[in-house]
C-alpha cells in the first residue's frame, strides 16, 4: 500500500516538474514567435522598400537618360537602355512611350506581350509609370513593372532561419529548465510529498529532509513542526475518546433511567386522562366516585382503595366508593366514620398533605381503631391516604391499601395527588348537577304550584266579579224597566269597576303568562282597514272624554296582514287609551303604513298626540312592568303600568317590536312595526283562525249532487279512502277525500260536510290542528268530528269536541249568539247548567228563562249526571272547575254515553285554559282503541246517526227561517 502511495506521489511529484517545464518552454516558445514575427514582419517591409527604392531610381535614371534620344527619336539608344533596365532581375517590364505611342517595349520571358494595366492589377508586380520630359516639355512616358518573386524567396529564406534559430533556443532552454527543476525543485517535492504520504498514512516518525536551505527547506520545516502539532492532538484525541466513551456509557445509564421515568409519568398521564374521560362522561355523584377509586387502585399498584365524602357539618369522612375491597372491612368502615384529624384519611385532610403507613404491623396508633385491626385480620400491610380539597376547602379523603409492606414511591403519591385535584373537581361537577336537579324539581313543583295557583286565583277572583258586573247589568235593566233611572249611574258606577278590576286581574295574569312563556299566538290573515275602524268606534268615549279628537291616516289599499288580530287590537287600544288619557283638548293621530325593508314588509302604526309627553329619564323605564312616568303621574292618572309592557311583550312575540320618541310638554308618537306576515316560532302553539261572515251564517243541507249526504275523510293514507268509501256506499253516503289538513279544511268549507273524519296522526297539518281551525270556524263548528288515529296496527278511536266555550265574566252577547246556534225549536226547550256557584248559576237562570228555556241547574258534575238521566237536555252550559266531580270529567262521563253524544255543550269558565285543556275541549282522544275494538257496522254505525242527528236540526232550522219564525225570546 505504501508503494502505490509513492508511486501515486511520485508520479504527482514528475507531473509537477513536467508542468513547470511546459510552462517554462510555453512561455519562452510564445516569446520567441513573436520576436521571430517581429524580424520576419521588419524585414519583408525593408523587402519591399528596396523594391521600390529600385522602382524609384529606374524611372529617375529614365528620366535624365531617355529626354534627348527620346526628343530625337534615337531607338537604338532607347532600345539599348530598355536592356540595360532589364539586367536587374527584379524588372519584369518595361514600355516606353512617345506622344502615346509605343517605341519599345521590353519584358521578362511570359511578360512581353502583356499589357501594363495588367500589372497593374495584380499583387505580385508593383508598378510606376512616370513622365518623360525635355526641356519642361512631356515628350514620353516610361512605364516599369517589378516583380516581387525574388522578395518572395527572400523573405521565405528569412523567415526559415528565424524559425531555425527559435526552435533551437527553445530546445535549449527546455534542457535547462528541465535539468534545474529535476535538481532543485523535482526531487525535494518528492521527498517531502514521500514524507507527508507517510504521516498521512499514520507513520508519525517519517523522516523529513530539512537541510535545504531555500523555499522547500521551509516547507519541510514547517510540515516537521506540523507533524509534531499533530502528534500532540492525536495523544488528546485518544484522550477525550476515553472520556467521551465513559461519558456516553454513563449518559446511556441516564437516557434508560429517564426513559422509564417519562415511561411511567406517561402512564400516569394516560391513566389521569383516562380517569377524566371516565369521570366527565357522567354527572352521576357515585359513578363518579367509584371511577376514580378503581383508577386509584389500578394505576398505583395497590390491592384495594376507598373514597370518602366529608360531612362538615358532622367532620366526618363517610365511606362513599370502593374497589377490590372485602365485604367485612365496607362493613366496618361504614359502621365507624372516621372524625377529621384522626387516622391516615383524618391526620391528611387535616394537614392537607398525604399520610402514608410503610408497616401496618409495625405502625401503633394511640388508640387503634376497628378498621385498623380488621386491616390487620385481612393482611394489608400499608397504606396511603390522600387528602381531596379545593382552596383549603375539604371534599373528602382517597385511601388505597396494599398487602405488601413499604412505601409508596414519590412518582405514585404524586400520581395519586394529582388524580385526588383533578377528582375534586369532577366530584364538585357531580354535587352541583345533583344540586341543580332537585332545584330544577323544585322549580318544576314551584311552576306548576304557580299556574294552579294563577288558575285557581282566576277562578276565585273572577267569580265574585262576575257577579259584581252580572248583577249590576241585570238591575240596570231591571231600574230601567221600572223607570227608577236615578240608580242606573251608580250601578254603572259599580260595573266600570268591576271591569276595571277584572282588567287590572287579566292584565297581571297575561304578564304571568308571557313570563313563563305560556301566551299563545292566533294566527290569522284580516283586512287592516275594518279592523283600524272597529277600534275607532270602541275608544270613541275615551277620545271625548277629555274633548279630543282623533285623526285616521290610513291607505284604503293598505290590504291585508297576519297576526295575531286580538292582540294587535289590544295594542292599539293601549296606545290610543294611553294617548286620550294624558292628552286634553288636544289631537291624536293614528296613522298606518306598508313598508318594504330588505325585501319584506312591514306594517307601522304610529299614534301621536299633542298630551303632557315625557323626559328622556320618564322614556326610558317606559316599558318595565308596574312603572309609569313617575309617582305624580301614577297619582293624577292612575294606572298600574302594565298596559305598555304587556304590548311591547305581544309585539316582540309576533316579530315586531314598539318604539316611543317624546318630549316633555310637547307630547308623544309610539310606533308599533309588525311583520306583514307574523313567523311562526316553533315554541308557540298557533292556531289558524277564520272568522265568520254574513253569509256563512247561512245554514246549508249538505248533499252530493245524487242526493246522498256527504262525509269527508280527512287522511293522508289513500287505503282508508278506499275503504271508507266502500263502507259509506253501501249505507248510500256520499264520502269526499281530502289527502291533508289543508285540503280537508277547503273542502269542508266548499262543501259543508254532513259529518268529518279526521285522522290524528298526518304529515305536515296533523289532526288536531284541523280539529282547532274547524271549531275556531263558526261555520263548521257544529259539523260533528269523528277523530280517527290511524297508529300502530292501523289503531282506531273516535272523540266528538266541545261545541264552544266562554270565560267569565260572561260576554252575554257572545252567549246569545253561541245559544242562538240551538235555538229552542219547539219551546220550551231543557238546558242543563252546571255550575258551582249559587250567583253565577242564578243570573245565568234568570237569563235564560227569558229566553223562553227550561232551566235544569246543578252544583257539580255528578248532580248533572243524576239530572240527566232524569232528562236528556237539549243543551248544557258547563263550568270547569267545580267541586266532587269537575267539567273535564264530566264530558268523559258524557261522551261515553251513547245517547248524549250529540248533545251539544257549552263551556262557561273562569279558569285559565291551558293548551291541554284546549286540546281536550276540542276533542281530545281520551284513548286509543285498539283495532277491532270498533267493528265495520259499529263505525258506518255511528256515522249514520250523527250525520241523521245533523240532518234533522238543519233541516228544523232551514224550516224554522222559512217560516219567518223569530228566534224564540229573541229581542
Amino acid at each position: 500500500m505504501k508503494d502505490a502511495s509513492s508511486q501515486k506521489q511520485t508520479s504527482k511529484a514528475h507531473s509537477i516538474s513536467k508542468r513547470f517545464t511546459y510552462a517554462l518552454i510555453g512561455v519562452v516558445t510564445l516569446l520567441l514567435i513573436g520576436f521571430a514575427a517581429v524580424a520576419i514582419l521588419i524585414n519583408i517591409r525593408k523587402i519591399d522598400a528596396d523594391l521600390r527604392d529600385r522602382l524609384d531610381n529606374a524611372v529617375k535614371l529614365a528620366q535624365v537618360s531617355l529626354a534627348s534620344p527620346l526628343w530625337n527619336l534615337d531607338v537604338e539608344i532607347i532600345n539599348h537602355f530598355a536592356d540595360a533596365l532589364l539586367l536587374d532581375e527584379s524588372l519584369a517590364f518595361i514600355r516606353i512611350l512617345s506622344e502615346g505611342h509605343p517605341i519599345t517595349t521590353r519584358g521578362r520571358p511570359g511578360y512581353e506581350s502583356e499589357v501594363f494595366r495588367h500589372f497593374g492589377q495584380s499583387s505580385e508586380f508593383l508598378v510606376k509609370s512616370a513622365d518623360i520630359s525635355y526641356k519642361d516639355k512631356k515628350i514620353g512616358e516610361i512605364q516599369l513593372a517589378v516583380s516581387r518573386e525574388n522578395a518572395k524567396k527572400e523573405i521565405i529564406l528569412n523567415i526559415s532561419g528565424v524559425l531555425a534559430l527559435t526552435i533551437l533556443v527553445i530546445v535549449a532552454i527546455s534542457l535547462t529548465s528541465v535539468v534545474i527543476t529535476r535538481r532543485y525543485i523535482a526531487r525535494p517535492l518528492v521527498k517531502l510529498q514521500n514524507s507527508a504520504g507517510l504521516i498521512a498514512s499514520g507513520n508519525l516518525e517519517a523522516p523529513i529532509d530539512v537541510t535545504s536551505k531555500d523555499e522547500i527547506g521551509e516547507l519541510a520545516r514547517d510540515l516537521n513542526l506540523m507533524r509534531g502539532s499533530i502528534k500532540g492532538l492525536i495523544g488528546e484525541l485518544r484522550e477525550s475518546k476515553e472520556k467521551l466513551e465513559e461519558y456516553n456509557r454513563t449518559l446511556e445509564d441516564k437516557v434508560e433511567e429517564r426513559t422509564r421515568e417519562l415511561s411511567s409519568a406517561l402512564s400516569g398521564l394516560r391513566g389521569l386522562n383516562e380517569v377524566g374521560q371516565a369521570v366527565s362522561s357522567t354527572l352521576d355523584l357515585q359513578t363518579v366516585l367509584t371511577s376514580i377509586v378503581s383508577h386509584a387502585v389500578d394505576l398505583s399498584g395497590s390491592d384495594a382503595g376507598t373514597i370518602y365524602e366529608y360531612d362538615e357539618a358532622a367532620e366526618e369522612f363517610h365511606l362513599r366508593a370502593s374497589h377490590r375491597m372485602e365485604q367485612e372491612l365496607i362493613e366496618t368502615l361504614r359502621a365507624n366514620p372516621i372524625r377529621l384529624g384522626s387516622g391516615t384519611v383524618g391526620r391528611a385532610t387535616a394537614t392537607l398533605s398525604p399520610v402514608q403507613v410503610a408497616d401496618i404491623l409495625q405502625d401503633h396508633e394511640t388508640s387503634e381503631s376497628q378498621a385498623r385491626r380488621v386491616l390487620r385480620q385481612l393482611g394489608y400491610r400499608s397504606l396511603l391516604a390522600i387528602p381531596l380539597f379545593r382552596e383549603k376547602h375539604i371534599v373528602g379523603g382517597l385511601s388505597v391499601y396494599r398487602k405488601q409492606p413499604g412505601s409508596y414511591s414519590a412518582e405514585a403519591v404524586n400520581f395519586l395527588q394529582s388524580l385526588a385535584a383533578q377528582s375534586v373537581l369532577a366530584i364538585q361537577n357531580a354535587r352541583l348537577f345533583r344540586e341543580i336537579e332537585d332545584k330544577g324539581r323544585q322549580l318544576e313543583v314551584a311552576d306548576r304550584h304557580k299556574s294552579e295557583f294563577l288558575a285557581n286565583m282566576s277562578h276565585e277572583l273572577r267569580t265574585p266579579l262576575n257577579a259584581i258586573i252580572g248583577y249590576s247589568e241585570m238591575l240596570q235593566e231591571e231600574s230601567q224597566d221600572l223607570g227608577q233611572e236615578n240608580f242606573i249611574p251608580d250601578l254603572q258606577k259599580i260595573e266600570g269597576a268591576g271591569k276595571h278590576l277584572m282588567s287590572l286581574i287579566n292584565n297581571i295574569l297575561d304578564l304571568s303568562k308571557i313570563e313563563a312563556g305560556k301566551m299563545d299566538l292566533f294566527l290569522e290573515e284580516f283586512e287592516i282597514s275594518p279592523m283600524l275602524q272597529e277600534i275607532i268606534t270602541t275608544i270613541k268615549p275615551l277620545i271625548d272624554k277629555n274633548a279630543n279628537s282623533l285623526q285616521l291616516r290610513c291607505a284604503a289599499d293598505i290590504g291585508v296582514m297576519t297576526a295575531d288580530l286580538t292582540k294587535v287590537r289590544q295594542t292599539l287600544f293601549n296606545l290610543i287609551s294611553n294617548a286620550c288619557k294624558f292628552t286634553e283638548h288636544g289631537a291624536i293621530t293614528l296613522s298606518v303604513a306598508r313598508e318594504g325593508i330588505d325585501g319584506a314588509e312591514w306594517i307601522d302604526f304610529h299614534v301621536a298626540d299633542t298630551g303632557i309627553g315625557m323626559s328622556p329619564e320618564q322614556t326610558g323605564k317606559l316599558f318595565q312592568a308596574f312603572t309609569q312616568a313617575d309617582t305624580s303621574t301614577t297619582r293624577r292618572y292612575g294606572g298600574t303600568g302594565l298596559g305598555l309592557a304587556i304590548s311591547q311583550k305581544f309585539c316582540q312575540m309576533m316579530g315586531g317590536d314598539i318604539s316611543v320618541v317624546s318630549a316633555l310638554g310637547q307630547g308623544s308618537t309610539f310606533t308599533v312595526r309588525l311583520p306583514a306576515r307574523a313567523a311562526a316560532s316553533q315554541s308557540d302553539r298557533l292556531f289558524p283562525v277564520q272568522r265568520e261572515t254574513a253569509d256563512q251564517a247561512v245554514v246549508v243541507v249538505p248533499h252530493s249532487l245524487d242526493g246522498a249526504p256527504i262525509v269527508l275523510v280527512i287522511d293522508d293514507d289513500p287505503t282508508v279512502h278506499d275503504l271508507m268509501r266502500k263502507f259509506l256506499a253501501k249505507e248510500g253516503l256520499s264520502m269526499v277525500p281530502a289527502a291533508s289538513g289543508e285540503e280537508g279544511l277547503r273542502l269542508a268549507k266548499e262543501l259543508r260536510p254532513a259529518v268529518i273524519t279526521l285522522d290524528v296522526l298526518m304529515p305536515g297539518m296533523d289532526g288536531w290542528a284541523v280539529l282547532t281551525a274547524l271549531k275556531a270556524d263558526s261555520v263548521l263548528a257544529a259539523i260533528p268530528v269523528i277523530m280517527l288515529s290511524i297508529a300502530d296496527e292501523k289503531q282506531m278511536g273516535y272523540a266528538l269536541g266541545a261545541a264552544e266555550y266562554l270565560t267569565k265574566p260572561i260576554d252575554w252577547e257572545r252567549l246569545a249568539d253561541a245559544l242562538q246556534k240551538y235555538e229552542c225549536i219547539r219551546p220550551p226547550c231543557p238546558i242543563l247548567i252546571v255550575e258551582d256557584d249559587e250567583a253565577m248559576r242564578s243570573m245565568l237562570v234568570r237569563r235564560l228563562e227569558k229566553e223562553k228555556w227550561t232551566v235544569i241547574e246543578a252544583a257539580n258534575g255528578r248532580t248533572a249526571l243524576e239530572q240527566m238521566r232524569k232528562i236528556r237536555p237539549d243543551l248544557i252550559l258547563l263550568d270547569l272547575m267545580m267541586p266532587e266531580m269537575d267539567g273535564f270529567q264530566f264530558l268523559d262521563e258524557v261522551r261515553q254515553c251513547e245517547g248524549w253524544r250529540s248533545i251539544p255543550v257549552i263551556v262557561v269558565t273562569a279558569k285559565e285554559l291551558t293548551p291541554e285543556d284546549r286540546q281536550r275541549l276540542n276533542g281530545s282522544v281520551e284513548k286509543i282503541l285498539q283495532k277491532g275494538a270498533y267493528s265495520r257496522d259499529e263505525l258506518i254505525g255511528e256515522v249514520r246517526d250523527l250525520i241523521i242527528t245533523s240532518i234533522r236540526e238543519q233541516r228544523l232550522a232551514v224550516k224554522a227561517i222559512s217560516n219567518g219564525e223569530a228566534p224564540a225570546g229573541g229581542g
